[in-house]
């Protein structure tokens, strides 16, 4: 059994989801509602227990807040392909 996790806001009684899912018209599915601030309260009060047992270091900057870099390309060979052949001359 497949499972997506998926954003939606409610309008009424419909849920418009954020994105599309892989299902057709008239599919029937189960809906579990977690509204967005009661699973973020959950995950800050997590991070602040585990921070406050030294397990991890919560970072000062929120990750939404750090700029994306998506990767470019480059030509020739992936690394991971010269890599394996480096190997293999050994």
């Amino acid at each position: 059994m497949e499972r997506w996790v998926v954003k939606a806001v409610v309008q009424g009684k419909t849920l418009v989801l954020d994105e599309a899912l892989p299902l057709p018209d008239g599919t029937t599915v189960t809906v579990t509602v977690i509204p967005q601030d009661v699973e973020e309260q959950r995950r800050r009060e997590l991070y602040a227990q585990l921070e406050a047992e030294g397990l991890i270091r919560v970072p000062k900057t929120s990750p939404d807040k750090i700029p994306h870099n998506p990767p470019i390309a480059i030509p020739g060979k992936p690394l991971s392909q010269i890599i394996i052949e480096e190997r293999r001359k050994r």
